[in-house]
């Protein structure tokens, strides 16, 4: 049995394994720490500074504006962008996050210019016999054909050609997507009349 004051052993027969050479066992830091033990930053980094150019100077983001004109999903403007089919004072532009101000600039998609960005929302009582759809090539009665104006319009959501009931349409892409998306989880309550009894 080794004498009451000598030293310790360092090794792998020592409890803990070999001490590292020079970082004794409690040694602080400068800050008070012990070595090995990690600490909390004493202040939270800084926020990011903003970028620049992005002042409240009245323009939107472009795929805002088409959306907001009732061209699509933003989504769905930020494709026709890349795809080189928007021009803004008759110069394309395929970048996305160009910023634009529709009240003073030419916007045009596929050569045609972007009509009145004025957002407007109808809630009509669908009939039955009428499709939601803008485009059907039989020809059928339309929800937007019973919505006066030459906005370009479009309903939010579907219902059958059979069905009738409250039915939104606008030209609000933006509005459009939040409410029919199922990412949103925005509930629909449908009243069904079916023929004889259902077995499940």
């Amino acid at each position: 049995m080794p004498p009451r004051n000598a030293p310790r052993p360092n090794g792998p027969n020592r409890p803990g394994g070999f001490r590292p050479a020079g970082r004794p066992a409690g040694k602080p830091h400068a800050a008070g720490r012990p070595v090995g033990r990690p600490g909390r930053p004493d202040a939270r980094p800084a926020p990011r500074a903003g970028k620049p150019g992005l002042a409240d100077d009245g323009k939107e983001r472009l795929q805002k504006v088409l959306a907001a004109a009732g061209l699509g999903s933003r989504r769905a403007c930020e494709e026709l962008i890349t795809a080189g089919r928007v021009e803004v004072d008759r110069t394309v532009v395929s970048e996305l996050g160009a910023r634009v101000d529709p009240r003073s600039q030419e916007i045009r998609v596929d050569g045609e210019r972007l009509p009145d960005p004025k957002r407007v929302v109808y809630l009509l009582n669908k009939p039955v016999g009428t499709v939601t759809t803008n485009f059907d090539p039989a020809g059928r009665p339309r929800v937007v054909d019973l919505v006066p104006g030459e906005r370009r319009l479009f309903a939010v959501g579907r219902l059958d050609r059979m069905s009738e009931g409250l039915i939104l349409v606008t030209n609000d892409g933006d509005l459009a997507n939040l409410l029919a998306h199922p990412r949103y989880g925005v509930e629909k309550k449908y009243l069904v009349k079916v023929a004889g009894v259902p077995s499940a």
